[in-house]
């Protein structure tokens, strides 16, 4: 009997500490916030010093963002498409560019399900480049009225992490010598992602 109160004692120390090691090594939503912060500073000094910024003989000062909220990073199920649709997006410059629809991710956020359609560039050595731009009702207020971008690695995952906390203006919103690719009609989201960057 003393046994096996030894053994369930044991057992039960031993979950804890699987239990309190797995915790330790996930990030606090501080901890999680401190790293957007990190990153925005070192894109600025980027944007402010890089002889391949949008900004190169320009004056810079910051880029604008929302607050990092943890709220705006969510789990997406990624679902990969058979038949590679090829589609046309219309840039910002009045000019096209072909993609290919390669998946979309389907995800919960501000209590609702939600659609994006993820795209890659059509054309030799461009199969394993994945792009997505939305736009949603922030577009052409307090955000870029072409929509926003988000960098998504697919590869084979079934699950992918999307943060519209790193979601950020294309180039040409600060220079208009870039064409940028504008979102796909079915990727305009009907609600504000209060995340990310702002307008310049």
């Amino acid at each position: 009997m003393k046994g096996s109160k030894l053994i369930i004692s044991i057992l039960a120390v031993a979950v804890g500490v699987v239990i309190f090691l797995a915790n330790s090594g996930e990030e606090s939503p501080e901890e999680y916030i401190a790293s957007i912060e990190k990153e925005r500073k070192e894109k600025n000094e980027f944007m402010r010093s890089s002889s391949d910024s949008p900004f190169r003989g320009k004056e810079f000062t910051e880029l604008k963002y929302f607050p990092a909220d943890p709220s705006y990073k969510v789990m997406a199920n990624v679902n990969q498409l058979e038949a590679k649709e090829l589609v046309t997006l219309g840039t910002s410059d009045g000019k096209t560019q072909q993609y290919q629809k390669f998946a979309f991710v389907e995800f919960e956020i501000q209590g609702q399900r939600k659609k994006l359609t993820l795209l890659r560039q059509a054309g030799p050595g461009m199969q394993n480049v994945t792009f997505l731009a939305f736009a949603d009702a922030t577009s052409g207020e307090s955000t870029y009225g072409g929509g926003r971008y988000l960098d998504v690695s697919v590869k084979n995952a079934r699950q992918i992490v999307l943060d519209f906390n790193l979601a950020y203006n294309p180039y040409c919103e600060y220079n208009s010598s870039y064409s940028c690719p504008l979102p796909l009609k079915e990727n305009v989201l009907d609600i504000a992602i209060e995340a990310g960057e702002k307008n310049y």
